[in-house]
């Protein structure tokens, strides 16, 4: 019996862990048309650099960090582009109002997100954010307090 190619196992792979990713691209663009775009274009580009990745650790570190770094490039691109910051802010506010991870301060979700809802431990995230062990913490924090504050804010008006 032959051994499957890596290539065929990080398919596998990217398919199953698709959903995760999903909701973590969500965390970042707060729209569900632009996460979807942005999974298609990580998945991708882990498709065609999955030559680079040699089994070491967890695929799905080097998966959410590709999301990170792809979001991160197609926002560069996209403010040198328009060259007006304020409208993309304008419109990333009006789709961030669905729910209460999506209200959370920029930054604020995909680190409650990474930790909470994934799972990851505290030094694996903030490799894939690309941030400081103790920045994250503080994010972390910051973002359970402000969901802590949206439910408490919530429970009053149903009052």
């Amino acid at each position: 019996m032959t051994q499957p190619s890596p290539l065929t196992d990080i398919r596998r792979d990217l398919v199953a862990l698709l959903p995760r990713l999903r909701r973590f691209a969500l965390t970042l663009t707060g729209s569900a048309a632009e996460a979807d775009d942005l999974v298609r274009e990580a998945a991708g580009r882990a498709i065609q650099k999955s030559h680079h990745w040699k089994g070491e650790g967890r695929l799905e570190s080097w998966l959410f960090s590709m999301i990170r770094s792809t979001f991160t490039d197609e926002a560069k691109k996209r403010r040198r582009a328009e060259g007006n910051a304020a409208d993309d802010a304008s419109s990333a506010e009006n789709a961030r109002q669905s729910n209460a991870l999506a209200c959370l301060p920029d930054g604020l979700a995909s680190v409650f997100l990474l930790a909470d809802v994934e799972g990851f431990a505290y030094a694996e995230a903030a490799a894939i954010l690309g941030i400081q062990p103790d920045l994250f913490a503080t994010r972390l924090c910051a973002a359970r307090l402000s969901l802590a504050a949206i439910a408490a804010e919530t429970n009053e008006r149903r009052a």
